[in-house]
């Protein structure tokens, strides 16, 4: 078999056409009954996960044999020395897509030599897909769209919070986990709590500024969003402000209100 070219925009362009088949499996799924089973970490999973995960397993093995492989679902090495690591989350915000609403998503990462070099994030039931590639930027489109297709998308230039519209994944657990964000909340413009992937979409959009989420994610709910938000000209962090590494908690901003919002978080008694 001829191997396949490795350019970021090449494994960018396999990405996009991934979440394409990805869309036609979750969509034939979605608003259906749902044979929905618990799994050991207490999260839901229905054949909707398992089918679209098992497909993309099955594309990516026959494209590029010699990569890797780490899905929420069927599980892989945390680390490999393989030439890249596809990461996956076949439906992101599992919980929405069993009760019909419409926040959820295919993710879809690359990763080689530890950096995270390519993100797509399919949303079809909201008729929407995010995508980056490191130095092609970071775009917006319908469903189906390819790299090149869609609308480059920035982050804002808002630079205090009280320009800021601040968005929550978790709300519980992102105020267990920093005293200080009732205090920012109450500063800030405005606040909601979107969930999932969407509160990151929305900063590197430009619709948001800053993103919290306190739940532990792990590198598939994470990793395709990061160069999506950066080639935004965004910012994402861990608890404490330090370098992001794939899992756990995170902050993501426009960049320019970062420094003052992990000052803040820690202190409830900061104003």
């Amino acid at each position: 078999m001829q191997e396949r070219p490795e350019t970021t925009a090449d494994l960018l362009a396999f990405a996009l056409s991934l979440a394409d088949a990805a869309d036609a499996i979750t969509m034939r799924h979605y608003r259906t009954d749902h044979a929905v089973e618990r799994k050991d970490d207490g999260t839901f999973v229905t054949p909707g996960d398992r089918e679209t995960e098992a497909f993309l397993r099955e594309r990516i093995a026959e494209a590029y044999p010699e990569h890797a492989v780490l899905g929420e679902e069927q599980g892989g090495d945390a680390a490999t020395d393989a030439a890249a690591r596809w990461i996956m989350d076949p439906i992101d915000g599992t919980h929405n897509f069993m009760r019909g609403v419409p926040i959820w998503a295919t993710l879809i990462a690359v990763e080689r030599g530890g950096r995270i070099e390519v993100g797509v994030v399919s949303a079809p039931a909201l008729g929407t897909r995010w995508w980056a590639g490191r130095g092609l930027g970071a775009y917006r489109g319908a469903t189906g769209g390819r790299a090149g297709a869609g609308e480059r998308i920035e982050v804002s230039d808002a630079a205090t919070l009280a320009e800021a519209q601040v968005v929550v994944g978790d709300v519980v657990s992102t105020l267990d986990r920093w005293p200080g964000a009732q205090a920012l909340f109450g500063d800030a413009w405005r606040v909601r709590a979107p969930g999932d992937f969407w509160g990151f979409c929305l900063v590197a959009e430009g619709a948001a500024e800053v993103m919290l989420e306190g739940a532990h994610l792990y590198p598939w709910d994470i990793a395709p969003l990061i160069p999506i938000v950066e080639e935004a000209g965004g910012r994402l962090t861990d608890a404490e402000g330090g370098p992001l590494q794939g899992a756990g908690p995170v902050v993501a901003s426009n960049g320019r209100m970062h420094d003052e919002v992990m000052r803040r978080l820690p202190d409830a008694g900061i104003t």
